[in-house]
């Protein structure tokens, strides 16, 4: 039954997770990785269990980003490991109100990916600064190249139409204002 703990703690270190399991199809061995404590279990967890077992503390705004899953592309595309815990610290900061968040993330890790799900939870979750679920928070993704602009705007296309729009420098030049109205915004940045 523990031939496969190296393994299972491999994979909870990567993934940034606390609980891991290994069987051998008659037994079921559990590893804290947090506590450092292991052993023999008669069964494996229900969901319920492992969530009030990783979080103990009750926290509303966590609870309401884990009900939200990923927007999967109809299941077609799965994000990696590291996308994933990037989002899920990402929410856990906001859920925990910390003020600011910075995420580092190297060339071609899938920045505008983890940037949309993040949005993606933030809108279909109604957070927003009062922290009242009353309305959709207003996101802006500001890109410094048009062509990111466009790449950021094909990503969010899974957003309801009406709660985007391509703000462009030369619009808010002839109006002298920059549009308030849309739940996400999409801008290049030409100069101004």
């Amino acid at each position: 039954m523990t031939e496969g703990v190296g393994q299972a703690k491999n994979y909870a270190d990567k993934l940034s997770i606390r609980f891991t399991y290994s069987t051998n199809g008659k037994g079921v061995y559990g590893i804290d990785m947090e506590e450092g404590t292991e052993g023999e279990l008669s069964s494996f967890p229900t969901p319920d269990e492992l969530w009030n077992m990783t979080f103990p503390e009750k926290n509303e705004w966590r609870d309401r980003f884990a009900a939200i899953p990923f927007e999967d592309k109809g299941g077609t595309f799965q994000p990696r490991y590291y996308q994933d815990v990037a989002v899920s610290r990402a929410m856990e900061a906001v859920a925990t109100c910390v003020e600011r968040i910075l995420l580092t993330l190297a060339t071609g890790t899938g920045k505008t990916f983890i940037a949309f799900q993040i949005a993606w939870k933030l809108f279909y979750s109604r957070w927003n600064l009062s922290r009242e679920p009353s309305r959709r928070p207003r996101i802006l993704f500001l890109a410094d190249r048009n062509i990111l602009a466009d790449q950021g705007y094909n990503a969010f296309s899974a957003f309801p139409e009406d709660a985007m729009v391509r703000i462009d420098p030369a619009d808010i030049r002839k109006k002298g204002k920059v549009p308030r109205t849309p739940a996400c915004s999409l801008r290049s940045s030409r100069r101004l």
